[in-house]
C-alpha cells in the first residue's frame, strides 16, 4: 500500500453515494478477476465498477503505473488507518424546496422534493462494499423523488433492492425490504458537504476509520 484516501469529490459522491475510501498499489501488485465497468469520468482518469451490483471498486490514472481501490470491498480487517482527506467540500445551507442531481454519466436525473429529513450513514457490509465506504442517505417514505432515465437493480440478500446507473455506476435509491426508500445525497451538489447526522450498523464498520466523535451512532438499525 502506498496512500490511502478518503475522496469527497463530486464524482466519488455520487458513484459511492457519499464518500469513497481507497488505497493505491502498483497497478502489476493487483489481480482482478471478475467482470468489471470502466467508465471514463475524465480524460485523465477511468473508474471501474461491478456490472452486476454497482460496486465501486478502483480509481486509475491514466499513465501512472498505480490504481486504488475500494477499502469497503476488502473482506474482513485491512490493517490500515486512513487519515488523508481530498477534495473536502464545504456545507452549504439546505436549499428550500426541491433540489435536482444526476448521476455522474448524466443519464439519470433525481428530483428530491423533501430534504428536511436526516442524513444516515450506513456501516453495515453490504453498503460499504457497494459503495467503497459509507453511503450517505436521505429517507424518502411516501417516495415522492422523481427518477428519470435508465436504471438498473439489483437485489441484496434480505430482500432490499439497490438502484444504480449502468452505464457510470452512481448509485441511486436504496428501498429497504419492507419497502423504505432512502435517496443517496452524493447525487446532489447542493447537499454534498452535509455529514451525516446520525451513523447506523456500527457494530459492521471497518477497521480503517473511526466513528466522528460525539456521533449518534447505533450498533443496529437505529434507536429501538
Amino acid at each position: 500500500m502506498r496512500r490511502t484516501s478518503f475522496c469527497h469529490c463530486s464524482q466519488c459522491r455520487r458513484q459511492s453515494g457519499g464518500v469513497w475510501a481507497s488505497a493505491d498499489i502498483a497497478r502489476e501488485a493487483l489481480e482482478i478477476e471478475g467482470p468489471v465497468r470502466w467508465f471514463a469520468a475524465s480524460p485523465k482518469a477511468r473508474r471501474g465498477f461491478c456490472p452486476e451490483c454497482g460496486a465501486y471498486l478502483f480509481w486509475e490514472a491514466d499513465g501512472s503505473g498505480e490504481i486504488a481501490f475500494g477499502l469497503g470491498a476488502v473482506d474482513g480487517p485491512t490493517g490500515l488507518t486512513v487519515t488523508r482527506h481530498l477534495f473536502v467540500t464545504d456545507v452549504l445551507p439546505l436549499p428550500q424546496g426541491p433540489v435536482q442531481g444526476t448521476c455522474l454519466c448524466g443519464e439519470v436525473s433525481v428530483t428530491l422534493e423533501d430534504n428536511s429529513g436526516e442524513v444516515t450513514a450506513c456501516h453495515c457490509v453490504q453498503c460499504r462494499k457497494v459503495s467503497g465506504h459509507l453511503p450517505f442517505s436521505l429517507d424518502d417514505p411516501d417516495r415522492r423523488a422523481r427518477m428519470e432515465g435508465d436504471l438498473a437493480t439489483y437485489r441484496s440478500p434480505g430482500g432490499a433492492v439497490r438502484r444504480f446507473c449502468p452505464h457510470c455506476g452512481s448509485k441511486i435509491a436504496f428501498d429497504g425490504a419492507e419497502g423504505l426508500r432512502s435517496v443517496y445525497i452524493g447525487l446532489f451538489d447542493l447537499l454534498g458537504g452535509h455529514r451525516p447526522d446520525l451513523h447506523i450498523f456500527t457494530a459492521y464498520k471497518g477497521d480503517y476509520y473511526a466513528l466522528p466523535a460525539q456521533s449518534r451512532a447505533y450498533p443496529g438499525a437505529g434507536p429501538a
